[in-house]
Order: structure tokens, then sequence, then C-alpha cells
């Protein structure tokens, strides 16, 4: 579950996702399986990664589930902050500090008040921009009906600098899971996100990242989810990679794959890290995933949840045990083949 975000960069704008740093990309060989593990509740997921041109570093944004816990795994959940100069080893810098409208600031902390969903992260100028799932509870198992908030941080304070904006006006109640991209062509920010109760996955449109126009569900196969075979679907991200627009979701069977050719109407293609892989805790089913463009080559990030059994019905808290909900944060490279999009995930 979470709130993502990418954006198209366009000269002045650099979008999670979109790293055109002058790093080299890193050797896949030496990159560490798994990538991170949270260290107090073991239940990093939902990744957003996002170059920090201040900084000149990479930041990857995560929610922070509570997976050692029998009961509010989902709840009370902070938003996780790590960094790195080179792609691929990664610092813990702590949790995001979150400042309201009255000046109120609510620390950063394993266990929280409130729940935080998936963050989604965009730069533009010089501010970060998240986009959030909110719900001002942490009563198990999902804190009721929550809604996506708005914070902006200076690209020189990206762990405690977060302080609430304008909401956006995105298809309420309850969306999670934005994405962001800039459509260069069109001059305008789309935002695509899932809606509860068959809302499917919508998109809105703004000129500004803060008054937005919703515009319903997004076109073509995205939400004809019979086609695919899917039951359900979250977690839309959507990216600019060899020439197309890609839109990847999470329907719980490893990631689906769309392509547009102008982010507006979307083509079914292939599902990607569906099968096991064969490294460290790498052994299931990829999940709620971001991506980040270096230098040519696109590399996602994801999480995976090594020992769950997808065959059984999804209960909280009965249903899983706490090695079955323990999360782990992967990477791997897409590359382009035969116009479709597909994962070196070994």
């Amino acid at each position: 579950m979470k709130v993502h975000i990418l954006v198209l960069l366009v000269c002045m704008l650099t979008a999670c996702g979109f790293n055109h740093s002058k790093i080299a990309a890193p050797d896949l060989t030496t990159i560490k399986a798994p990538l991170f593990i949270d260290p107090n509740y073991h239940g990093s997921c939902d990744p957003e990664i996002v170059w920090n041109k201040h900084k000149k570093a990479w930041y990857i944004y995560y929610t922070s589930r509570r997976a050692t816990r029998e009961r509010g795994t989902y709840v009370g959940t902070p938003i996780g902050v790590l960094a790195s100069k080179n792609l691929f080893d990664w610092n813990f810098e702590g949790y995001a500090d979150f400042t309201d409208a009255e000046g109120n600031t609510l620390k950063g902390n394993k266990d929280m008040p409130v729940t935080f969903w998936a963050p989604g992260i965009i730069a533009h100028k010089d501010k970060l921009h998240m986009y959030v799932t909110y719900k001002d509870n942490a009563k198990p198992p999902w804190a009721g009906v929550g809604h996506i908030r708005h914070y902006i941080a200076p690209l020189d304070n990206p762990i405690s600098g977060w302080k609430l904006a304008q909401n956006p006006d995105f298809a309420q109640p309850d969306p999670i899971d934005a994405t962001i991209v800039f459509n260069q062509k069109l001059n305008q920010f789309h935002a695509y996100y899932r809606v509860a109760k068959n809302g499917g996955i919508q998109m809105s449109t703004s000129k500004d990242l803060i008054s937005w126009e919703n515009k319903g569900k997004v076109r073509g196969d995205v939400n004809t989810l019979g086609k695919q075979k899917f039951g359900y679907q979250e977690a839309p991200f959507v990216f600019k990679f060899k020439g197309s627009w890609w839109m990847l979701t999470d329907p719980h069977k490893g990631i689906a794959v769309y392509r547009s050719d102008d982010s507006l109407k979307w083509q079914y293609s292939n599902v990607i890290l569906d099968k096991p892989g064969t490294r460290e805790l790498d052994t299931s089913r990829g999940r709620h995933p971001s991506v980040s463009i270096n230098n040519g080559r696109a590399f996602i990030f994801y999480h995976v949840e090594p020992n769950r059994e997808y065959n059984k019905k999804f209960r909280e808290p009965k249903y899983r045990s706490i090695e079955q909900k323990k999360s782990v944060l992967q990477m791997a490279e897409l590359v382009v083949e035969n116009n479709m999009l597909n994962a070196r995930r070994n």
C-alpha cells in the first residue's frame, strides 16, 4: 500500500525515478541482496526513489510496516529514509518528521500515533514534494478511511523539513498509491492513483502540483482487469524509458506492465517479477515498485515478502505469522526487449 509519485525530468525538473546524475550506473554483480531491511520492525516496503541534486545522493522513502508485531502491522507506520551516493550502498537516515499547518511537528518514530503509507516523491526546482496516504490514527487493522496529504521540504533538509501544503483534490475518499509524472508535450503533471471501493486506477492533472482536476479512470487496459485475469491491483508507478511511457501496477501476482505512447491511453503488455528469484530473500513476488533511470539504464526498486504464502487468503492479524509479514527491499535492472519491459532479477 502506498502513495507512489514519479515525475518526468524536464530540464529544471528532476523526478523520482528520473535520476540523470553523472554517477556511473552500478555493476549489478555487486548489488547486495537484500538491498535493505528496516532495522526496527523488519517491514520495509513501498520504496520510492528520488535524486537529490543538493545532497548529490539518491534517497529512498519507504513505508515502515511494523512486521514483527502480531497486531497493528499496517498502522502507526512511519516513513523511513535511506540515502546512497552510488545507488546500491544504502544508509538508514531515520524516519521523516512532518509539520502540520499550525506548526506542530510530528517526530518520526518507529511507532507513530497516526498512519503514513507509501510516499510518492518528486523533486521540482529546489523543493521535494511528497504525496502520502495519511490516516489520523493507528487503530488495527487499517485505521479506517484515509486521504492523500501533500508535504514540501527543501532539498537540503529531506528528512525533518516536511511541512504540510495544500492537500491535492484527488478523488476522495481513500485514494492511495499515487504516482506523478510531468508530460512535457502537454505541459502538465499527471497523477495516477488507486481509489478504493472499485474506483480503479484514476488520473488527475495539474499545472503547479497544487491545484488538481480529477479525470476519472485512466483510459485503455488498466481498469479492464478481466483481460489480464487480475482481481485487484494497486500502486501505479509511471515513467518514461526508451521512447515509451510505462505504468507498473501491483496486482499481487508480480508487477503488471502497461505501455503508452502519450501517458493517457494504456495497453497491457506483460507481468514481471512474478517468479521467485535466486538471490537472498528475493524468493517471492515483487511488490509495489519505483524506478530510477541513470545513464540510459533503468533500475527497479521493489519490496518482497520472502516468506509469504500467496495461496492463502489475506487476513490480518490471524492469517500471517510474523515471519510471513516481514519484507525487504530489492533492486533489479529493467530492459526493453521486443517492445516489452523485462526485469533482470537474478
